[in-house]
């Protein structure tokens, strides 16, 4: 069985890496700011041996941004993600979307991407649908179709063990705060957490964070437990806040973290709230910006 890494503890990224006795994976190569530190990493684990494969739990910058890094030290890497995500990065306006945004997120955290960065080398070299087994030589892969946070998530179990689970279940800030990160569907994302709970991983690592722990059946209620409240919190504030602005206002009280290591721009932030609150809205019914009292 392979061992499994997190790379990004420090700002907390979304890298991880299953390394086997002759074969590597590379799961989300994170922030492009952070590519080159994260390239020293995995040659700390894995000196000289190549990656093998990349694969993508979706296509935000924060998690593709240093695959042109990533793909300058070994670019014979397989890139394997959703097929919605190679739809989505053959975009010049998303590549141009992940650029803004890794470059805000640079100036964040007190640096600026290379002088050689570019975009457009992000893409898929081969597209995935979930439910499908990708031997990486002795590194065994399963994609896991994981919609909610975006169409085109996919989450991973490694050796019928570890379970790189995407942002769609949710995410954690510390020990008892979950996240919600359904930006598509809240509905589908309760449904993906089931997909996950019956993948028959034995220890759960989420992106942003890293080992969770083993899975029980306790894990499981919490994230949906934790899925739920985010959902009646967030009709409270529609409720209580006539106008987008005023909502948009009330979530980043209730759930913007400024202080959270790594830095992510405000910017991002908002996109996905705004994403959030229509998403409620839709699969609520609610034609108006608030309930009728």
């Amino acid at each position: 069985m392979s061992q499994f890494y997190y790379l990004n503890d420090e700002i907390l990224g979304s890298c991880h890496l299953a390394v086997g006795e002759k074969n590597t994976a590379l799961f989300d190569p994170g922030m492009a700011w952070y590519g080159e530190k994260t390239v020293e990493k995995i040659k700390e684990i894995i000196g000289d041996r190549p990656i093998d494969a990349v694969f993508l739990t979706h296509s935000h910058y924060d998690h593709v941004g240093a695959l042109p890094v990533i793909k300058k030290y070994w670019p014979d890497a397989m890139v394997f993600g959703a097929a919605y995500a190679g739809h989505v990065l053959s975009k010049l306006s998303a590549k141009r979307l992940i650029h803004e945004l890794s470059a805000s997120a640079a100036q964040l955290n007190d640096t600026v991407l290379p002088d050689d960065y570019s975009t457009r080398g992000i893409q898929l070299d081969q597209m995935l649908i979930g439910g499908e087994t990708i031997n990486v030589g002795d590194v065994c892969v399963q994609s896991i179709k994981t919609v909610g946070h975006t169409k085109d998530c996919l989450s991973y179990l490694i050796d019928g063990h570890d379970l790189l689970a995407s942002e769609t279940i949710g995410s954690i800030n510390t020990e008892d705060d979950y996240m919600p990160q359904f930006l598509v569907s809240c509905e589908e994302a309760m449904k993906s957490i089931d997909s996950c709970r019956n993948s028959g991983a034995k220890k759960l690592w989420l992106t942003h964070y890293g080992e969770v722990g083993e899975t029980t059946p306790e894990l499981w209620q919490w994230f949906e437990d934790g899925l739920a409240a985010a959902k009646s919190r967030i009709l409270e504030i529609i409720r209580d806040n006539e106008t987008p602005e005023e909502q948009l206002k009330a979530m980043e009280a209730v759930f913007w973290r400024p202080e959270k290591k790594g830095g992510w721009p405000q910017k991002a932030f908002d996109l996905n709230t705004e994403s959030m609150l229509k998403t409620i809205k839709s699969e609520n019914f609610l034609s108006h910006s608030k309930f009728t009292k």
